[in-house]
């Protein structure tokens, strides 16, 4: 009897082990890097002089579940465990004010409603992960024509995050996983980026911090501000 019961708690505990090392293999450890993507253009939309000015590189950093984005003087900061984005615009270069817009979750939600994510069965490999095809459309707002909504054609990495990582993110919120290939087509712009680089290592928490110093406004007052700024204020 004793043998027995003995036997019986030796097997639990090896299932257990063996139970417990399967589900840390499945979870995966997040990432904490940067992507760098080569980026191309095209489309009637764009004159070629145009293509020439535009950014041959993106970069992302991502923190777990914080992104950070620069395009220009725009500093895009993603946080999918608080659901929110920051976008800081720093415009003191020419004499203005560092711009703090922050977006909510009722926000987000409400500007990505009809977006639609078509998961498909096709894989491939890209810089050593296995990733996934998927498909998004969304439906044109109110005050946008029919063909003006884009379709993006994206393969996606479960390895480097989830559906968190994309909070807010203006192409991919909702998708499950991270991009490391994308074609987003419009009526008149294709814009196609592809990881050229998977960098683990080199960011920390602190370089998602808002820096200090910034006025804090809505998008609608900034744009307005702006226009007036430029002269076309109304009459």
């Amino acid at each position: 009897m004793k043998n027995t019961l003995k036997t019986a708690l030796v097997l639990m505990a090896l299932l257990v082990a063996i139970s417990s090392s399967s589900f840390a293999q499945k979870k995966a450890k997040p990432f904490k890097g940067t992507i760098t993507y080569e980026m191309k253009y095209s489309g009637e939309g764009l004159e070629p002089a145009q293509i020439a000015q535009m950014p041959k590189e993106s970069t992302i950093k991502i923190y777990e579940n914080l992104t950070l984005t620069e395009q220009g003087p725009a500093t895009l900061i993603t946080n999918g465990d608080l659901k929110k984005v920051s976008t800081v615009i720093d415009l003191s270069s020419y004499g203005m004010k560092k711009y703090l817009i922050v977006q909510k979750q009722e926000e987000i939600e409400k500007e990505n409603k009809g977006t639609i994510i078509k998961y498909l069965d096709e894989t491939k490999e890209i810089l050593g992960y296995k990733v996934k095809k998927a498909e998004i459309t969304s439906t044109p707002k109110e005050d946008e024509e029919e063909s003006a909504g884009a379709k993006i054609i994206v393969y996606y990495t479960e390895e480097l995050g989830s559906d968190l990582v994309n909070f807010g993110n203006q192409m991919f919120h909702g998708l499950n996983g991270v991009a490391l290939e994308y074609e987003a087509v419009s009526p008149k712009i294709t814009i196609k980026g592809v990881a050229k680089t998977v960098e683990k290592g080199k960011v920390k928490e602190t370089d998602f911090l808002i820096p200090t110093g910034c006025t804090e406004t809505t998008m609608e007052e900034f744009q307005a501000e702006m226009k007036a700024l430029q002269g076309g204020g109304d009459e």
